[in-house]
């Protein structure tokens, strides 16, 4: 062989080691971020203030109270204790999900696994929670209180989760 063909097939040899290297770091990636979502998936189950707050939240939609008195309490009085404490709880939920949201939209968590697992759960949590974060939005004036999970709910929505086959 002359120099010219071995320089050739030497590149190619380089060429394909690079392509390898970066489909394995890729196929790292992905591996990692799924194992790093079912670890999320997994710990978020044995959550029982996660579970606590999910489970008041949908108590007190129930039972009719609205959620303003929780931001704007009636007649101009205080939250009671219990109500304190009902709202710390929902405070929990909310960013609990506003953190999933984040960590989907930066690439940290599996969308997929997510939605698969969690698709009815974080879109009736919202749908009960809305009023609150909009009282909250008002109370803070802030538009972007809990936008990302919002975000994440206009997403799934607009695609929703489809029955297997």
């Amino acid at each position: 062989m002359d120099a010219n063909t071995l320089s050739i097939i030497s590149s190619a040899v380089v060429f394909l080691g690079v392509v390898a290297a970066i489909v394995t770091i890729i196929y790292n990636v992905r591996t990692a971020k799924k194992t790093q979502t079912a670890n999320f998936l997994f710990e978020s189950r044995q959550d029982a203030q996660y579970l606590e707050s999910l489970h008041v939240l949908k108590q007190v939609h129930r039972s009719g109270k609205s959620f303003r008195a929780y931001v704007f309490p009636c007649n101009g009085g205080a939250i009671t204790e219990d109500e304190m404490l009902e709202r710390r709880k929902f405070q929990y939920i909310l960013n609990f999900y506003e953190r999933v949201a984040v960590s989907i939209r930066e690439g940290i968590y599996n969308e997929k696994m997510i939605k698969r697992t969690s698709y009815n759960t974080v879109i009736e949590t919202f749908d009960i929670a809305e009023p609150l974060i909009k009282a909250i939005r008002e109370h803070i004036n802030s538009d972007t209180t809990y936008q990302e999970f919002e975000w994440l709910v206009k997403r799934w929505k607009a695609n929703p989760l489809k029955k297997n086959k």
